[in-house]
């Protein structure tokens, strides 16, 4: 099973043409009738998978009996023409020859990565990324909130005390709130500690389920009032929930590095349209580009 996912990863990892697919629908077909003849030569059920795995991702989701008819014309024309093409030789035509050693280089990089990654990409291996995953996503508390914004103190007391007299603070926050969740009520649906501004988070996890706060909270954009409207406690995701982004973030790994390493030991010649040697790029100051987002993620209002 690993051995698939790592297939299909390496692919979308890599964001490369994928293997022909056929190969694995010749596997996979059990039994594999002849479903017709061309002069004595057998055409078989997987040759028709062969050839639907060359459509469209539409196509190749709709089942092979529904389109048997269309496919196997398809493929029996296909046959018919290479079988002409052949008589007259064409399989030693340079143009022909140029493409296949096209279609073998990209077999050979495709295979090549697919064996490496797999001796690399190991059930210990993804447990240990995993293990290292929890780390970085440990279980918490998050709240479900409302808020509503206002421009000063004076009007976000007063909003208050309409809250303790009953007011309605879904309908209160589409009259009164200055800010974007306005139209929602001030809902601000589930968040975790760091995903707000620190001011608006040191006082929304101290507050109850369905508790207002006592006084307007202030931060860099306005005064807030608010309302929590439920809480839970974060769990991590199991490992079947993010096995195959694992494998996939673990084979573009791979790959960045093969490259490097592939790069750094050869000597590599670059030139311009004209022939003229390029000039080398010259590293970025202090290394590679850094992600300069927030750990948290965006802040919301």
């Amino acid at each position: 099973m690993l051995k698939t996912m790592l297939r299909s990863s390496v692919a979308a990892a890599l964001i490369a043409a994928p293997l022909m697919a056929g190969e694995a629908a010749e596997k996979k077909a059990k039994p594999d009738p002849v479903v017709a003849r061309i002069d004595g030569q057998p055409i078989r059920l997987s040759d028709l998978e062969s050839a639907k795995a060359l459509l469209t991702a539409r196509a190749r989701q709709l089942p092979t009996k529904s389109m048997f008819r269309p496919l196997l014309e398809r493929v029996i024309t296909q046959k018919l023409i290479v079988a002409a093409g052949r008589k007259a030789n064409i399989q030693n035509d340079p143009v022909v020859k140029k493409r296949l050693a096209q279609v073998e280089a990209r077999l050979i990089h495709d295979v090549y990565l697919g064996k490496k990654v797999e001796k690399q990409v190991t059930e210990e291996a993804v447990n240990k990324r995993y293990a290292e995953f929890l780390k970085l996503r440990k279980s918490g508390t998050e709240v479900h909130a409302r808020h509503i914004l206002v421009k000063t103190e004076k009007e976000a007391l007063a909003i208050i005390r309409q809250l303790k007299k009953g007011a309605n603070f879904a309908k209160l926050a589409k009259l009164k709130s200055t800010g974007p969740t306005k139209v929602q009520g001030g809902d601000l649906g589930w968040f975790g500690k760091g995903d707000m501004v620190k001011e608006f988070d040191a006082v929304v996890f101290t507050l109850k389920t369905g508790q207002v706060s006592p006084k307007p909270v202030r931060t860099q954009y306005g005064w807030h009032v608010i309302q929590v409207v439920a809480k839970r406690t974060k769990s991590p995701p199991k490992l079947a929930a993010v096995r195959t982004q694992l494998i996939q973030t673990m084979a573009r790994e791979f790959y960045q590095a093969e490259i490097k390493r592939l790069t750094a030991a050869a000597k590599i010649e670059r030139f311009d349209l004209t022939g003229k040697p390029l000039k080398a790029k010259p590293a970025p100051a202090g290394g590679s580009a850094k992600n300069t987002a927030p750990a948290g993620g965006s802040k919301k209002q």
